[in-house]
């Protein structure tokens, strides 16, 4: 079969001190200490293998996340520059649905024909994380694309625990399967914002005003489903135009350039004004641009507000925690969109209109040319082996 695999050398940089995991598996809890000369392209694959507790998909549709693009650049000395958890060689793609070809013997509530979306955080079940019911906390974590093969491929076999169907989408859409399917391999970076806002956050009561820092896909999502939930105000932060478009597109009432204002003062005044004094009921933190960010937040929290933080940052950030003491406001750390009927609670919005997160999307490409899908760095691109090939 055709898959887009990834292959790099094993090499930690001196001074990087191996886990008793990552010396014994071969995973990488930081991919950028240890990958170098990561290189990808699209090649024939041995088919997989079903197992007992498996299904086989035919993939229908895959996402390009940041993350595929962003692990196969390189740093100066020739490092992978995603420093998230990963191992190699692989066939990379997290974000992947598709229809079901064959089942293991074990395998009870999936049948071939079953159009199903797969999550991205394959939870053991087993360790303290898991047994508390924090699944995305998990601490033999496996990721399909990242540490075992993954959606950019022709086919694919997971576990069947981690698959939930998309038949509720498929007749909402009138029998559409490819419908399904580019919704379907939206579900996690949705499925990433709603347990960010939601599960991790708690949410807003109908009427509270929220903002939205960066409108990539995670923000997007975000944007999407903070108009269903009922915001009043729904105010975006974007710099670059495409993005703002997008914003727009998902639900944003407002959306401004961060770069335009003069200070952080400045932006908590004009948010502050915007809610005629009652401030934000909910940040969500999708840029990952904390050290800029966290200063407005500071200075226009709602009393009892909320920020989520769910875009990845680098380095320390400097916070002053008055602004969260003063209003009772809280924040919330969040990762991963396993567990907690996030799957389901998604579908089930996609399958009554409520979301319909092809609003993102910028482009389609087949599989044999990912490479040039992964250079569009607004919205969502979106690869299957349906669609027409680039002349």
């Amino acid at each position: 079969m055709r898959a887009f695999y990834v292959e790099a050398d094993f090499q930690p940089k001196e001074g990087y001190r191996l886990s008793e995991r990552e010396s014994s598996t071969g995973r990488a809890l930081r991919g950028n200490q240890i990958w170098k000369d990561i290189r990808g392209s699209v090649t024939d694959r041995p088919e997989p293998v079903c197992g007992d507790n498996q299904v086989k998909i035919k993939v229908g549709a895959a996402g390009i996340c940041g993350t595929d693009a962003h692990l196969l650049r390189k740093d100066d000395m020739g490092y992978s520059m995603y420093d998230g958890h990963t191992k190699y060689p692989i066939i990379t793609g997290h974000e992947f649905a598709g229809e079901i070809v064959e089942i293991g013997k074990n395998v009870k509530k999936l049948k071939v024909g079953d159009l199903v979306s797969v999550e991205s955080m394959h939870w053991c079940g087993e360790c303290d994380a898991c047994r508390r019911g924090m699944f995305n906390q998990c601490k033999e974590l496996e990721e399909p694309g990242l540490t075992y093969d993954g959606g950019f491929a022709e086919y694919a076999t997971v576990h069947a625990k981690y698959c939930y169907k998309l038949n509720d989408i498929v007749n909402y859409y009138g029998g559409d399967k490819m419908a399904a399917f580019e919704m379907g391999a939206m579900i996690e970076p949705t499925g990433v914002a709603y347990n960010g806002l939601f599960v991790r956050g708690g949410g807003i009561r109908p009427g509270g005003h929220v903002a939205v820092f960066g409108a990539g896909p995670i923000g997007l999502a975000a944007i999407s489903l903070m108009k269903t939930a009922g915001a009043a105000k729904l105010i975006a932060f974007e710099s670059i135009p495409e993005r703002v478009e997008l914003a727009k597109a998902c639900g944003a009432d407002y959306v401004f350039d961060p770069t335009s204002f003069k200070s952080a003062d400045d932006q908590a005044e004009m948010l502050m004004d915007m809610t005629n004094g009652a401030g934000i009921s909910l940040f969500a933190e999708c840029a990952g641009a904390t050290k800029f960010t966290y200063p407005v937040m500071a200075k226009s929290l709602a009393i009892g507000g909320k920020t989520v933080q769910i875009g990845h940052t680098v380095g320390l950030t400097p916070v002053d925690i008055f602004g969260w003491q003063w209003n009772a406001a809280t924040i919330s750390g969040s990762n991963g969109q396993s567990g907690q009927g996030i799957y389901p609670d998604v579908i089930a919005l996609m399958a009554s209109g409520r979301i319909d997160m092809r609003k993102m999307v910028t482009g389609r490409f087949n599989l044999e040319d990912i490479e040039e899908g992964m250079k569009i760095t607004a919205g969502k691109v979106l690869v299957s082996t349906e669609y027409p090939r680039l002349k």
